[in-house]
């Protein structure tokens, strides 16, 4: 973590300390405020660990409604992700990998896209060999109004009781045994 300088500047020609005026100590003072922002890490959203995941109704890519509880009863990753987001579009391959290890008939692995057209994400998904459900948010009524996502991609796990057990901020490599050791 950078912290600010004291608001003291050295002369060229001297090596005294010069008391530095208000305007200068008014620009440490914000530097330092945004430094300290930086480091911050920013909520990824708005849902609380341990608490029910909200009742959700996704469109599919036909364009037809579901709810996300019908995935209820399975271990569920959902990984909310875009076309235009590089790190999303570098994770969905282990994605993949990770719906293919994994049980369908105790797991789930779900994509919930915040592009605006359905065919593109069909496509992108089809030239990538993309095969588990993804849903799209087009108008972001989910990501913004329901979820709050501030990061992309953003992965939850919700558990067979529909209770969001951990999330992830950030593209992962979904590659590894380790990601599957669950009873």
């Amino acid at each position: 973590r950078e912290e600010a300088a004291p608001a003291v500047a050295q002369t060229k020609r001297t090596s005294e300390a010069v008391a530095c005026g208000p305007v200068f100590k008014a620009c440490v003072l914000a530097f330092s405020l945004l430094l300290a922002a930086c480091d911050a890490a920013a909520p990824l959203d708005r849902l609380s660990l341990g608490e029910p995941f909200p009742e959700l109704m996704l469109t599919d890519l036909s364009g037809q409604e579901a709810p996300l509880s019908r995935w209820q009863g399975r271990f569920l990753v959902l990984n909310v992700w875009a076309t235009w987001c590089a790190p999303c579009r570098r994770e969905l391959p282990s994605l993949q990998g990770l719906s293919d290890r994994l049980d369908p008939a105790r797991f789930a692995v779900v994509g919930l896209s915040m592009d605006d057209d359905a065919r593109l994400v069909r496509e992108y998904l089809l030239d990538r060999g993309v095969s588990y459900t993804n849903y799209i948010d087009a108008q972001w009524h989910v990501v913004d109004n329901v979820l709050g996502l501030t990061v992309y991609p953003a992965t939850y796990f919700i558990s067979p009781e529909g209770v969001l057990v951990a999330r992830i901020a950030g593209e992962r490599n979904w590659a590894g045994d380790r990601i599957v050791e669950v009873d």
